[in-house]
C-alpha cells in the first residue's frame, strides 16, 4: 500500500464516533435438528440454531461474533456494519432474536470493501468495555476499541507483529481472542491467518505484539475463527470448500498449554459436519459460559450477501 492511502486510512480509523443503532426487521426459521455429524465422543451438544433474513439489505455478510456480559451477540459484517441482537431462548435452546440493531463501524454509512472487510471481533473477557477487531488487506488490520453505547468506538491500530505483505492479503487476518486467566498466556491477544501464504506450508498466527506460532493444517481446512475456552485450550472454527464437492465445517482443539512463541500447534477434531448438516459458511466463533455454567459455543454463518447462502446461528454446549 502507498504510504499516502495508509494515512487516509488512519484518518478515517480515527474519525469514527459513537453512533445511534438502528433497529431493522428480521425474519426466523429455527433449526431444532443440526443433522448427522461426527461428534467424536466429546460432550458437544446441539442447542438450536436460527435462519435469519432481511429485506434490510445491509444485514449479512456476518464474519465474527462475541458475547456481551448481557448476553448480547455483537456481530461484525464483510462491509463494515456492527449488528446487535438478543438471542432468546426457550426450554434451554436458542429460539430467536429480539432487538435486532445495525450501526456502520465506520463514519459515513457504508465503505469500501478494501477497508471495511471486517473478519472477527472480540471482547476482553476482564473488561467488557473495550476489545479488537480484526479486518483483511490493510497494514492496520487489527483495530482496537471502546464500547459505548454498547457500540464499539474510539478504534486505534493495534499491533500485530506480522509482515505487511501478510496483513494486506486476502490471506491475511482471520480471527482473535483474548487468552483467558486460566491460560499461559492470560490477558494477550492471539490471532490467525485463514490458510498458509504463498510459500509457507502451516498456518501462521500471533501472540499480538509478542511473536508468531504456527498452525498445522489440516485436510485442506481453512481456520475462520479462534476462541479460547475459560480452562485456556483453543477452538478452532475451521471451512473445507471445493465447488465441485461443497462444503464441511469441524472444531479442532489446541491444548492452551502448547502455545507459545515459535511453537507448531495441533489438536484433536471435536465435531465435523458436511452438506447433509444444518451448516452454511460457518466463520464466527464465541465462547461463554451461561447462568448453569455450561460453555456454549455461538457460531454464525457468513452468507456473502449471496441469495445462494443462508445466515445461520447455531450454539452447543461443550460439557
Amino acid at each position: 500500500m502507498r504510504p499516502r492511502f495508509r494515512w487516509v486510512v488512519l484518518a478515517i480509523v480515527a474519525a469514527a464516533a459513537p453512533a445511534t443503532a438502528e433497529p431493522i426487521g428480521v425474519t426466523m426459521r429455527t433449526i431444532d435438528d443440526f443433522g448427522p455429524a461426527e461428534m467424536f465422543d466429546t460432550g458437544l451438544h446441539f442447542l438450536g440454531g436460527i435462519e435469519v433474513g432481511s429485506k434490510d439489505d445491509r444485514f449479512g455478510g456476518l464474519s465474527g461474533i462475541d458475547m456481551l456480559g448481557d448476553g448480547t451477540a455483537l456481530m461484525v459484517s464483510d462491509a463494515g456494519w456492527i449488528v446487535r441482537a438478543r438471542l432468546k431462548h426457550a426450554g434451554g435452546r436458542l429460539s430467536g432474536l429480539a432487538d435486532v440493531e445495525i450501526d456502520p463501524l465506520f463514519p459515513g454509512g457504508r465503505a469500501p470493501k478494501a477497508l471495511a472487510d471486517l473478519e472477527d471481533i472480540a471482547l476482553d473477557p476482564r473488561d467488557w468495555r473495550r476489545g479488537v477487531i480484526v479486518r483483511e488487506r490493510q497494514p492496520n488490520a487489527m483495530l482496537s476499541f471502546q464500547m459505548e453505547g454498547g457500540l464499539p468506538v474510539a478504534l486505534a491500530p493495534q499491533r500485530v507483529g506480522a509482515p505487511n505483505d501478510i496483513l494486506s492479503s486476502n490471506r491475511g487476518l482471520e480471527s482473535v481472542a483474548y487468552a483467558p486467566n486460566m491460560s499461559p498466556l492470560a490477558g494477550e491477544i492471539i490471532t490467525i491467518a485463514e490458510r498458509p501464504p504463498d510459500g509457507m506450508a502451516d498456518i501462521p498466527g500471533w501472540i499480538a505484539g509478542v511473536g508468531r506460532f504456527f498452525v498445522v493444517p489440516r485436510d485442506e481446512f481453512d481456520i475462520t475463527s479462534a476462541r479460547f475456552l475459560p480452562n485456556g485450550d483453543l477452538l478452532l472454527l475451521e471451512r473445507w470448500f471445493r465447488a465441485t464437492s461443497g462444503l464441511a465445517v469441524r472444531l479442532r482443539r489446541i491444548a492452551g498449554d502448547t502455545i507459545a512463541v515459535g511453537a507448531r500447534l495441533d489438536g484433536d477434531v471435536l465435531m465435523h459436519a458436511g452438506m447433509a448438516a444444518e451448516i452454511d459458511n460457518l466463520e464466527g466463533l464465541a465462547v461463554h459460559e451461561d447462568a448453569e455454567g455450561r460453555i456454549i459455543l455461538t457460531i454464525v454463518s457468513d452468507d456473502n450477501y449471496s441469495i445462494f447462502q443462508r445466515t445461520l446461528i447455531l450454539q452447543f454446549a461443550l460439557d
